[in-house]
């Protein structure tokens, strides 16, 4: 393997995820600064309609960051003390925290091994054996979306409501009866969510939004991203004693009224800009996604084949906008950490998604998790290690990668 030293790169390094900025995202987001409207403007309203357009959705409301979406997601669906509601253990904290923050209790359904999703099978046996959840938040982990139509029936035949957690999945797409469905088109949900942190499929910088096919739920949705204040003349409920079709004097261009308990989970003029931006470019991001990721299984496949890592799942159901390019050490949490520190040794910084929920302090003493509850994900967690993936990168550095894993694992 020729290695970076030898061909004057030895200070390139990698992380396992970076945004991928142009000349035209900068003047986007330059445009906007030197406008009138830097805060919730037009550029907002903008974004929305264009992410509703390329999901699917009817709806956008787009908010400060997934945690954001996530929480008013719980609010619109009237998410309250002592209502349980479930997701997968191998997510970001942000899943299960969104249900807590309405007083609700996260509760969790294994993964499928061979997608890395919730697993219906699992959830049809939760809701036979504890009852149906008031909610379900599925995540589309790295990318593969999840099995949303086998949710939804049982969404349908449980009663819970079906929440899409695509902060992964943005670009990416599933079959199902021979017709072909974006995830976050809320086709098989109620709600989807999305995140754009830079190392996601787009940024906003920091940047998050859910959707929606429901005008109720929209509503509600926004009321709570700002501040719970309605300013539509015709939902107003009016001042006590002031009669909105006699008393015009107190009902101004500045009158507004807080309807509910709402936050301050606003985004910006100049993200959206970016958004925008970046979203034109959500295609060719997604070729790019594709292609290292079907370069780097060439490259680690004879590693596969004598057992020693298992490459990312690809059902042939689903296409995926790959956010993360994860691989299983077979060897096991030791064999993991080797390699982990080998690859930092040669400045490619690699990670681990995730720890499962359940297992995290504040989880196991609130509500008695520990190690045995969820196996599948937790034999996941053992193993994990997300490789640099994101546009940048070029073939040439996924081969240089796959090399470098390569003489790790081939020389224990």
């Amino acid at each position: 393997m020729k290695r970076r030293e030898d061909s004057g790169e030895e200070n390139r390094s990698y992380s396992y995820g970076h945004q991928c900025i142009s000349s035209k995202d900068i003047a986007a987001v330059s445009e906007t600064l030197k406008g009138d409207w830097i805060t919730g403007g037009p550029k907002v309203r903008e974004f929305e309609e264009a992410l509703a357009e390329y999901c699917g959705a009817k709806h956008c409301i787009a908010v400060s960051n997934g945690t954001a979406a996530l929480h008013v997601s719980a609010l619109a669906l009237d998410i309250q003390k002592g209502d349980v509601a479930l997701t997968s253990p191998l997510t970001f904290l942000a899943s299960a925290n969104g249900i807590l923050y309405c007083g609700g209790r996260p509760d969790f359904v294994d993964i499928d091994p061979d997608t890395l999703c919730l697993s219906p099978g699992l959830l049809e046996d939760y809701c036979k054996r504890k009852g149906a959840p008031k909610a379900v938040v599925a995540v589309s982990f790295a990318g593969i979306p999840a099995d949303l139509p086998s949710l939804r029936q049982l969404a349908d035949r449980y009663g819970f409501k079906l929440v899409e957690d695509a902060a992964h999945a943005l670009g990416s797409s599933y079959k199902y009866e021979e017709k072909s469905y974006r995830c976050a088109s809320c086709a098989h949900s109620d709600l989807a969510v999305l995140s754009f942190h830079p190392v996601k499929n787009i940024t906003t910088g920091e940047g998050g939004a859910v959707l929606t096919n429901d005008d109720a739920l929209a509503r509600r949705l926004r009321l709570y991203a700002v501040h719970g204040i309605e300013r539509d003349p015709e939902k107003w409920v009016g001042l006590p004693g002031k009669p909105m079709d006699s008393s015009k004097e107190y009902y101004g261009p500045w009158y507004h009224e807080m309807q509910v308990m709402g936050f301050n989970y606003r985004i910006t003029d100049f993200q959206c800009a970016l958004g925008l931006s970046q979203l034109s470019r959500i295609g060719e991001f997604k070729r790019r996604r594709q292609e290292l990721a079907g370069l780097y299984g060439e490259k680690l496949k004879v590693l596969a084949d004598r057992g020693l890592i298992r490459l990312p799942p690809w059902p042939e159901e689903s296409d995926p906008c790959f956010h993360l390019y994860v691989l299983q050490c077979l060897g096991g949490a030791k064999e993991r950490h080797r390699l982990f520190q080998e690859l930092c040794k040669r400045r490619i910084f690699p990670q681990v998604h995730y720890i499962p929920v359940h297992l995290q302090p504040f989880y196991r003493k609130a509500f008695g998790y520990k190690w045995g509850d969820f196996p599948e994900a937790e034999s996941y967690y053992e193993r994990a290690l997300s490789l640099p993936l994101y546009p940048d990168l070029t073939g040439s550095d996924v081969e240089y990668i796959s090399g470098v894993i390569t003489e790790v694992l081939e020389n224990p």
